[in-house]
């Protein structure tokens, strides 16, 4: 084969897989979520518990703890949104994903107090 030919080849190549590539990115959805991050549920409700929660009567306790767990999902559901990002449980990833247990249990526990709660 001729090196023009080649060239010409290697030319009409590049610029199809530019195109497709530009094609791609241009109509792909927009607001799809773009990474992984994980959540550890054990720790996220050890927060609760460390914060003193446990320190209340009983029925008292399972309210807030019902509160919380309200305040986490939301918490978890705002991050996911306002990052664009799937929140899965850390357990079922190996390695890789960003944690995030402590910032939304944080937020979390901010809300608690905002009910009463004393953390």
């Amino acid at each position: 084969m001729k090196p023009d030919m080649l060239i010409g080849h290697v030319m009409t190549a590049m610029v199809s897989i530019a195109s497709t590539l530009g094609i791609v990115l241009w109509t792909q959805p927009v607001g799809l979520p773009t990474g992984i991050v994980t959540i550890d549920a054990t720790e996220a409700v050890l927060a609760f518990i460390k914060s003193g929660g446990r320190d209340m009567p009983d029925a008292d306790y399972e309210t807030e703890a019902l509160k919380y767990q309200a305040d986490l999902e939301a918490a978890i559901e705002t991050f996911a949104r306002d990052h664009s990002v799937i929140v899965v449980n850390a357990a079922a990833v190996l390695a890789g994903a960003p944690d995030i247990t402590d910032r939304v249990s944080a937020e979390a526990l901010a809300k608690a107090s905002d009910h009463g709660v004393q953390p």
